[in-house]
């Protein structure tokens, strides 16, 4: 497919998944995207996206899927009694059959479904070992959208950023506190218009069953990016906490985000769909 597809349908329309619509709008795409609140369906349909509220695509009429070219699905995990859940496990063998006429679909993941790699490089070839409900679940996400019989493909986030989403109001504000692990546990990121890029580029250039790790060129532990980012802005140091401090004093949610210690690469993103990024690090996004 060597152009865009006449139309999408965005599963969860949150952040990616919006500034994605508006991309696929000025192309001429006509975008559907699914929402669980009416406000939010309000909000959706002021930008010209058509909003569907849906507790699960499942409930998606047959009549608007039929026509379907091409899904991203951007659902985040589910949470009930027993902890985390990908609920594609319990729609897509529903959904399937009434995709008829789909010819690409991108499942957003994360690259928290490597689990650790004691920082070394990682590529898409590497075993997934995740350690965390969150990369289990993604994991098995993933699995649902590949065996489907679907044209899927799967997109590994590492950490977004982005205008209204970024934490440099949290710096400015002052009391930061992030862990020094020994040795350095180093974490990846992408913008998202590099994310948004990536998928119009997998759009037009679609190969079902791949998957693609999407971060930016500088791999970095996270002590040291909100140092130097906190510097970059003029905004308070953070307060850098020993291991033994992290532990006691942050919360698990936020020591599981960094446990992990990989550098995520983007050689086949480069190759395939990116020769080169709009943002190859923040610096280049803070310096616009």
């Amino acid at each position: 497919m060597s152009r865009y597809p006449d139309n999408i349908l965005i599963l969860g329309c949150g952040y990616v998944g919006t500034k994605l619509a508006q991309r696929c709008l000025a192309h001429g795409m006509r975008v559907i995207a699914t929402t669980r609140s009416k406000d939010r369906q309000v909000e959706l349909d002021g930008l010209g996206i058509e909003a569907v509220v849906a507790n699960s695509p499942a409930d998606l009429p047959r009549d608007l899927l039929i026509a379907v070219e091409s899904v991203v699905d951007s659902i985040p995990l589910g949470r009930d009694e027993q902890g985390m859940h990908a609920p594609q496990t319990d729609w897509l063998p529903e959904l399937t059959p009434k995709l008829s006429s789909v010819g690409w679909v991108a499942y957003l993941s994360t690259t928290g479904v490597y689990g650790d790699a004691g920082g070394a490089w990682v590529d898409e070839s590497w075993p997934c070992h995740p350690a965390s409900a969150r990369g289990i679940e993604r994991l098995k996400a993933e699995q649902a959208w590949l065996q489907s019989g679907l044209p899927a493909e799967v997109f590994r986030l590492a950490g977004i950023y982005g205008p209204e989403r970024n934490i440099i109001g949290r710096l400015q504000a002052g009391g930061y506190q992030t862990v020094a692990w020994q040795p350095p546990h180093y974490s990846s990121r992408i913008h998202v218009d590099d994310i948004v890029a990536s998928l119009l580029a997998g759009m037009r250039m679609p190969k079902p069953g791949r998957i693609v790790n999407l971060a930016d060129d500088l791999p970095m532990p996270h002590a040291e990016y909100v140092t130097e980012l906190a510097r970059m802005i003029g905004a308070p140091a953070p307060e850098i906490l020993s291991v033994q401090e992290g532990e006691a004093r942050l919360a698990p949610a936020a020591l599981s985000f960094f446990r992990d210690n990989k550098r995520v690469s983007n050689l086949l993103l480069h190759r395939e769909l990116l020769p080169e990024l709009k943002y190859p690090d923040f610096r280049a996004w803070l310096g616009e």
